[in-house]
């Protein structure tokens, strides 16, 4: 089995299956003298993101807004099952979504399903052991035997890893691509294909490692002032 990766929408523009929101809630939100537009797709049953939409307009209250102010949506997004079987994910960056009439970089955070186990074979590159540490730190449930590591997800470890980390290394990414592709290149429009070329020109573990130091970082410097973990009311 294949995922469809990209068709016509409704208005005739070529899209990946990613920018396929179903049913979304829409919600304006405004933060200082910036906005963002959140879409909420309501999870299946046994599924969450662990957060709302409130908690991540909080999140990015809490950051440099020059970190973010460019990005236009934050989108909860509940996978398919066929999706979540063949590229299963936290959350990702889009540099350039289209969906529907709206257009513009975004932040993905996708529903996890409580209680499903996550399997790790014990021969590791250092890149997956890393991962692998931060998960556990996350509070994912941890068990093992000889031949892998099997992680159980909860409401609270999911709720670790996709608003205390995924969405920060999100919008990691954005910085990157934000200060070492178009600030150096003036010329470029934040949407354009050459933009996109150069930021991509970079070897992916380099990206990553970026993304990881840029969440880390953050992170700890959230925790130390007390603004991390929150619960709102």
């Amino acid at each position: 089995m294949v995922i469809p990766n990209s068709k016509l929408d409704k208005y005739g523009l070529n899209t990946w299956y990613e920018e396929r929101v179903e049913a979304a809630t829409t919600e304006e939100h405004h933060i200082g003298e910036n906005s963002i537009t959140v879409l909420y797709e309501t999870p299946y049953e046994g599924f969450t993101y662990g957060c709302s939409p409130k908690d991540a307009v909080h999140m990015l209250s809490l950051l440099p807004s020059d970190d973010w102010s460019m990005i236009e949506l934050v989108i909860f997004r509940q996978p398919k099952r066929k999706q979540i079987q063949q590229n299963p994910v936290w959350g990702r960056m889009m540099y350039y979504a289209t969906i529907g009439k709206r257009r513009g970089a975004a932040i993905y955070l996708e529903a996890q399903e409580i209680g499903s186990r996550l399997k790790w074979s014990r021969k590791l590159s250092l890149e997956d052991q890393l991962e692998l540490g931060r998960l556990i730190k996350d509070g994912h449930e941890v068990d093992e035997n000889r031949r892998e590591f099997i992680l159980t997800l909860s409401q609270e470890s999911i709720r670790n890893t996709l608003l205390y980390r995924t969405f920060l290394h999100e919008i990691g990414h954005w910085v990157q691509y934000e200060k070492e592709t178009l600030d150096y290149n003036t010329a470029l429009s934040e949407n354009s294909f050459e933009a996109c070329d150069l930021y991509f020109a970079h070897p992916s573990v380099e990206r990553e490692s970026f993304a990881h130091r840029y969440a880390e970082q953050v992170g700890e410097r959230l925790r130390r002032e007390g603004l991390i973990p929150f619960t709102l009311g």
